[in-house]
């Protein structure tokens, strides 16, 4: 077997912190570059690489890069966009990014851009319109019908999706919209579900299959889902997967969310972000552990195939939390069996972030509003600084 060396590239915690532990089980030395502290003694890292200023994320990546690395993660959106806005060429972001060539550019931290690809590939999506102005939202939101999600192109977490039902919430969209170009999908009514996934050369080498039980507001993140066991899922699951990751040409981790639909039970994909998502190593809690499929792959080049062994020693489905996205008195009473997980079974890492997360909210819920932008940028900077001289005291 190879040497197997990997780079972590980001600034999201949340997502990222499970990748190292996963990683290293595959068989990987894993190395990181980050604006965050909490991965300074992570016992899975060889090399930490502390960048106190994220614009700087995609030059150094780069220059870490030389290492000749088997295998990159870029580990949220706002680090892909970062590459993607950076002055590197054209064929050195391919080069960082989780994808095969300069043609699937197009779709990185686009929903535009992934709508489009979905539908030259045939792969089932919501019926969708592009508004560049007003004007053409208004006669997209027409020609689409009632009821029908505005996303703004290049948002995550939630955030920058509004439902529109009537013809006075498209009013009130319509004076608060600032960004365009603005994707406008025809909501599916079905049962959200998770697919996410790890791919090398455009070919699936694992997925979960999960449903959506819990969310963080409206349109946030997931914080409970059923896992199912892929032995009971069907080969046509498995095609459609295949299908999306040569679509997207995908070379790395997937955040992917579908819609099956109440009407016909197909399932419409809405996100396919090239990143790892903080469910990440999850599927191990079924006895399906992503890091035994991916070093099968880079041992043997093993990829997935139907049908899927069952492990009787797990049940076929668990209902899981996320720690950080339920609500502050479940975690304290370990509902859900939370406590046994927490990623890397680190508390100490935990109860850091959590109070700084609590910090972080208070301050956008009771401070932005009130401020000029220009002294909250200034504040957000100190909070930077203190949040990362706090974190280096603990870690």
């Amino acid at each position: 077997m190879q040497n197997l060396q990997a780079l972590l590239v980001g600034e999201n915690v949340e997502l990222m912190i499970a990748v190292p532990t996963l990683l290293s089980r595959a068989g990987f030395v894993v190395d990181v570059i980050t604006n965050s502290y909490i991965f300074k003694k992570h016992p899975a890292i060889r090399d930490f690489v502390f960048v106190a200023n994220p614009d700087d994320i995609a030059r150094v990546a780069f220059e870490k890069n030389s290492n000749d690395y088997s295998l990159i993660v870029i580990g949220d959106d706002n680090t892909l966009k970062k590459i993607l806005n950076s002055d590197l060429s054209v064929e050195e972001k391919v080069k960082l990014l989780p994808i095969q060539t300069i043609k699937n550019l197009d779709h990185i931290y686009s929903k535009i851009g992934l709508s489009k690809v979905l539908q030259e590939f045939g792969i089932n999506t919501p019926e969708f319109r592009i508004a560049k102005d007003k004007s053409e939202l208004k006669k997209s939101v027409e020609s689409l019908g009632y009821p029908v999600l505005v996303k703004v192109d290049s948002s995550g977490g939630g955030f920058g999706v509004f439902e529109c039902s009537s013809n006075d919430d498209v009013a009130v969209l319509l004076n608060k919209l600032q960004a365009y170009p603005v994707l406008l999908q025809k909501k599916i009514q079905g049962v959200e579900l998770d697919l996410s996934g790890f791919y090398q050369n455009g070919k699936l080498i694992h997925f979960s299959y999960s449903k959506i039980e819990k969310v963080s507001g409206k349109f946030g993140a997931s914080a409970l889902r059923t896992y199912v066991q892929l032995t009971h899922l069907q080969k046509y699951i498995f095609n459609e997967l295949d299908l999306l990751g040569k679509a997207l040409g995908a070379n790395g981790f997937v955040n992917i969310a579908c819609i099956q639909s109440n009407h016909d039970q197909k399932r419409y994909f809405i996100e396919a972000d090239m990143r790892p998502n903080a469910w990440v190593d999850f599927s191990k809690y079924l006895g399906d552990d992503p890091a035994v499929q991916i070093n099968n792959f880079f041992s043997n080049g093993n990829t997935l195939r139907h049908p899927y062994p069952i492990n009787p020693a797990y049940p076929d489905n668990i209902l899981l939390p996320y720690f950080s996205r339920i609500k502050l008195w479940e975690l304290a009473i370990n509902r859900y069996c939370v406590w046994r997980y927490i990623p890397n079974n680190d508390h100490l890492i935990i109860v850091s972030y959590l109070i700084i997360r609590k910090i972080k909210t208070i301050a956008i819920k009771e401070f932005k509003p009130l401020m000029p932008e220009k002294y909250w940028i200034r504040l957000k900077c100190a909070y930077q600084k203190s949040r990362n001289s706090i974190l280096n005291v603990l870690t």
